[in-house]
């Protein structure tokens, strides 16, 4: 039986949303994806669900670093299809949802830091690059630079002759492509799950890889050198559903991108820490780090823009984005 005072809740309650008594706020989840661990996009994930936690109580934000979602191509194909809210991940990965996602790795434009933090603040690029992918329901929200790249190898890398002759993982796209087999090597596009038994069993020689990656994933146990290269820098992105953002409130739209943004550079600036970080624990277990010298930088940097010019030029949107990055540059310097 009911008591008195529960039949007067019961009614109050009732009256209450009748007359348009306040609603409880609609939850939802963002997924978040990587194939990194302990690294600065692993880090960009966790400061961003803490950010966004302070500003919605609406929002849950789930993370799965280290490809707990599937390989990187499954990942990217489940913010496609929207079962995957969204993934942070180098931008070569996307070169496949929109060619314009290419210009990323065009080395030249990004060889210097400075430039490139200046160009990815800009308002001009943001507005630019938020519109690559959306055909395919990808939405950039955040772009910026993970760190510089370095090849890990078995050999000591110290000029571009010691490449000549070993096989080396790449990321899929031409731009690395192109310039290891213009360089004597012979370039193989893997997934980053398959890198580490691929080093083990000799199936690769070396592996083109951000320096925290190959640290925190201990390539140091099967190929102990780590050559540095300032001038290659690795570019990442966050690339987001956009049915599931057009879903949403505007106001928690406008939060989600706001935070995404504004965790940039706090990531950005525990991602340099951690590039000396990976040295030195590169370092304190047995491996060795070779600093490019700055004729080789020239060379590589002479090397990639013969080997990729044709690429560019074969597509028009590409060259197109090149031609505005580069101008950005420009006029920023």
């Amino acid at each position: 039986m009911f008591n008195r005072r529960q039949v007067l809740g019961g009614g109050l309650g009732a009256a209450a949303l009748m007359l348009g008594g306040p609603a409880q706020a609609q939850q939802r989840t963002l997924k978040f994806a990587s194939a990194t661990l302990n690294d600065v996009q692993h880090q960009y994930q966790q400061r961003f669900a803490e950010r966004l936690a302070v500003v919605s109580d609406t929002t849950t934000v789930e993370l799965y670093p280290a490809s707990q979602l599937g390989p990187i191509p499954r990942m990217v194909e489940g913010v496609m299809f929207g079962t995957i809210e969204s993934f942070i991940t180098a931008t070569a990965f996307l070169s496949q949802v929109d060619p314009r996602f290419q210009v990323f790795d065009v080395a030249t434009i990004f060889r210097d830091p400075e430039a490139t933090r200046d160009l990815f603040a800009g308002e001009e690029f943001r507005s630019r690059v938020r519109t690559f992918g959306n055909a395919q329901n990808i939405e950039p929200i955040s772009t910026f630079v993970h760190s510089p790249n370095t090849i890990i190898s078995k050999r000591p890398i110290r000029s571009l002759n010691d490449l000549s002759g070993l096989k080396i993982r790449v990321l899929g796209t031409p731009f690395q492509i192109e310039p290891m087999r213009a360089l004597g090597a012979t370039p193989v596009p893997m997934p980053l799950s398959e890198v580490m038994p691929a080093l083990q069993t000799g199936t690769i020689d070396a592996v083109i890889s951000a320096p925290t990656v190959a640290a925190a994933f201990r390539y140091y146990d099967a190929a102990s050198y780590m050559t540095m290269i300032d001038s290659w820098p690795l570019i990442v992105t966050v690339a987001t559903s956009r049915s599931w953002l057009n879903g949403l409130p505007d106001d928690v739209r406008t939060q989600i991108v706001s935070v995404a943004r504004d965790t940039e550079a706090e990531a950005v600036e525990w991602g340099a820490a951690d590039v000396t970080r990976a040295a030195e624990a590169w370092v304190a277990n047995g491996g060795e780090v070779i600093p490019l010298e700055a004729d080789m930088e020239a060379a590589l940097q002479s090397t990639i823009a013969e080997a990729t010019a044709p690429l560019i030029d074969a597509s028009t949107p590409l060259s197109e984005e090149v031609a505005a990055l580069s101008r950005m540059v420009e006029e920023a310097g």
